[in-house]
């Protein structure tokens, strides 16, 4: 269902939109960090909510009837997951320049868009524009300072940094050209089971376009222990995720051959290390050394593994440096 209102802004100059589940404790300051926005430019907020349990659709609601003017509210009847939710909700988005937020996530200048407008018109050759850095807010409400940008801070053609199974930048911090979306096959993310769409989106992105940056800190990313399903190797969608940046570099070599580095042999590896790292963290000493063993092409990553963990005792010290460092990040 899509509520929106008479009232609600004609071709606005940029589209915002959160993506949210569950979120009843971050959701109002999100909207609010983006409603609070200033400049010489129109906007709209879309939010989708993925039919979640809580009180998030309420709050999504009272926000809504507050700013009709400016908000459209996509409520999925049945949870649809993070990935269809984000692109039924960037669809709806009408603005010349696009960005997104989380709902847990927020900004934390309210020039953001005004500074990131101001580089396109003082840059119409670039078709994304970031900013160079954000702060970290982990679960228990403490900010880790000093955060320094994904990559080393470069403008233009940034697709060699896009595709190896990163992004080049937040995804809260990115504004970009609504017409390059005609280069995003949507359908085929969902065909294809991406874990996740920031990835292909900005690699995608990278190759018919430049990428600038502005040097400020802009964003706000937050992180909670039971979402980091990229580190946390007993996390039960650890294996998917994984096995989606797998499938991401596959389309993208498809998309873009000669300039994608990839092969079924290293798909296969890549899955095999990450099976093995699976069994590190259960203890599951035979698993890992099978697991471990049938890797054709090892990385010096791979052959000091095989390394540690050729005796029980090297691959329990393994095993337990492998927990440590997992622990350490989570707390933080």
């Amino acid at each position: 269902m899509i509520i929106s209102s008479p009232e609600l802004i004609n071709n606005p100059d940029v589209s915002v939109f959160i993506i949210t589940y569950n979120q009843e404790k971050t959701i109002a300051q999100t909207i609010e960090s983006i409603l609070m926005q200033e400049g010489d430019f129109t906007f709209e907020l879309v939010i989708g909510e993925d039919c979640g349990t809580d009180n998030t659709r309420e709050i999504c609601k009272s926000y809504q009837l507050k700013y009709p003017e400016k908000i459209t509210l996509l409520l999925q009847d049945t949870n649809q997951g993070l990935l269809k939710n984000y692109i039924d909700s960037i669809r709806l988005c009408r603005g010349k320049y696009i960005g997104v937020c989380a709902g847990d996530d927020y900004w934390c200048d309210k020039q953001k868009i005004s500074k990131q407008i101001a580089f396109f018109k003082a840059n119409p050759g670039f078709g994304v524009v970031t900013t160079s850095g954000f702060r970290l807010l982990v679960e228990k409400n403490k900010f880790i300072e000093g955060i320094a940008p994904l990559h080393p801070v470069a403008d233009g053609n940034v697709f060699d940094k896009t595709w190896r199974g990163g992004v080049y930048a937040m995804p809260l911090s990115l504004l970009f050209k609504s017409e390059l979306l005609q280069y995003i096959d949507f359908d085929e993310f969902i065909r294809r089971k991406f874990s996740v769409e920031d990835v292909p989106m900005q690699a995608i992105l990278a190759k018919h376009t430049k990428f600038g940056h502005i040097p400020d800190l802009c964003v706000v990313y937050r992180v909670y222990n039971s979402s980091q399903t990229f580190i946390n190797f007993n996390h039960p969608r650890y294996l998917f995720y994984h096995q989606g940046l797998v499938e991401i570099r596959r389309y993208l070599n498809e998309l873009f051959p000669d300039e994608v580095e990839f092969s079924e042999q290293w798909a296969h590896d890549y899955m095999v290390y990450r099976r093995f790292l699976v069994a590190v963290y259960n203890f599951d000493y035979q698993k890992a050394r099978k697991e471990l063993c049938i890797i054709k092409i090892k990385t010096s990553k791979e052959q000091r593994a095989l390394k540690r963990t050729k005796s029980y005792i090297g691959f329990y010290i393994f095993a337990l440096v492998k927990r440590w460092k997992l622990k350490k990040y989570e707390n933080v």
